[in-house]
């Protein structure tokens, strides 16, 4: 059993067609971990230059959906599938505690320019009580192998570098003769380690983290990015950044870096598009990836191959 370290899923009103089936999923990929806290994002996003909530989360329908979101966060919470739920409501006290903590309280705002979430990120990390978080958004869809934990690897291998304060498992599945490749279409240029890679991105969307190295860097937002986002605030440009771009921009200059795990034993897919036709398969896709199938298409790739998937369905396996 593993005790100092929290499982932590980000839910939002988006995720009502598909929570349900996600965060069993990923919960039962870790049944050695028994805080399991959700953090449920009740907030509808501010309009920014990039948004319009009135057009892109019009309020009868953003309330409803908020109401279905709860109603699944507590009977996940009365099955025993996760042990703890937090709500962040606007009045959320705590809100100014983590611009403060997080952001050096230059911004409160709950979701970044793009309507993506801001401060469920920082009370995810902020609100466990153990060293260790593993952050899943609720989209992730994951493969692990039976008997393997990508969450003890990644806490032996962090341990042995001193600037490494987050790890992930394999972005997609590994690519066919060549599992010494992340992916098809990486961004950042990583180092080459035994059983890692080491780069220094720090994406919200899948991670471990280790607190007590991340709180050396605190508050995210100091130096040039501080001038930048003021410089963004001001110009009326797109204001504030997503969690993970302040981090890079943050972290990043200081030497932090994020390992990746090269074991196959373990990948997550994420949906581009959470579309009808991915809500209507995602039980049998999860009972497929639960197997450790997936189609050829995919691997190498990040995003779910919705085509790929699909004809995977079509032929017995």
């Amino acid at each position: 059993m593993l005790t100092d370290i929290t499982l932590q899923i980000n839910l939002s009103p988006g995720d009502v067609n598909y929570a349900d089936l996600t965060v069993p999923a990923l919960v039962s990929q870790h049944e050695d971990i028994k805080n399991r806290l959700l953090v449920v994002d009740c907030c509808r996003p501010q309009k920014s230059k990039l948004v319009n909530p009135d057009i892109k989360f019009p309020v009868e329908k953003f309330n409803t959906n908020v109401k279905k979101i709860i109603a699944i966060c507590q009977r996940l919470l009365q099955q025993n599938i996760v042990s703890d739920v937090y709500l962040i409501k606007p009045d959320d006290p705590l809100i100014d505690a983590m611009s403060k903590k997080y952001l050096n309280g230059l911004y409160k705002t709950t979701h970044s320019a793009g309507g993506t979430a801001n401060m469920a990120y920082w009370l995810g990390l902020d609100l466990p009580d153990t060293r260790y978080v593993i952050h899943y958004d609720a989209d992730i869809l994951l493969w692990q192998k039976p008997g393997f934990s990508w969450a003890k690897e990644t806490i032996k291998y962090m341990a042995e570098n001193d600037n490494v304060v987050m790890g992930v498992p394999r972005f997609c599945p590994p690519i066919a003769g060549n599992t010494n490749l992340q992916s098809l279409h990486e961004g950042r240029p990583s180092t080459d380690h035994l059983n890692y890679w080491t780069n220094d991105w720090f994406s919200t969307r899948c991670f471990l983290v280790d607190k007590q190295k991340i709180a050396r860097y605190l508050p995210f937002v100091q130096g040039k990015l501080k001038l930048e986002l003021l410089a963004r605030r001001y110009g009326k440009r797109a204001f504030p950044l997503d969690p993970e771009i302040v981090m890079f921009k943050s972290m990043a200059p200081r030497g932090a870096m994020r390992l990746m795990l090269k074991s196959d034993n373990a990948w997550i897919t994420h949906p581009a598009n959470k579309s009808e036709q991915f809500v209507d398969n995602l039980g049998k896709f999860l009972t497929i990836i639960s197997q450790g199938h997936f189609p050829e298409v995919q691997r190498g790739i990040e995003d779910v191959d919705m085509d790929g998937w699909l004809d995977y369905l079509k032929v017995p396996n």
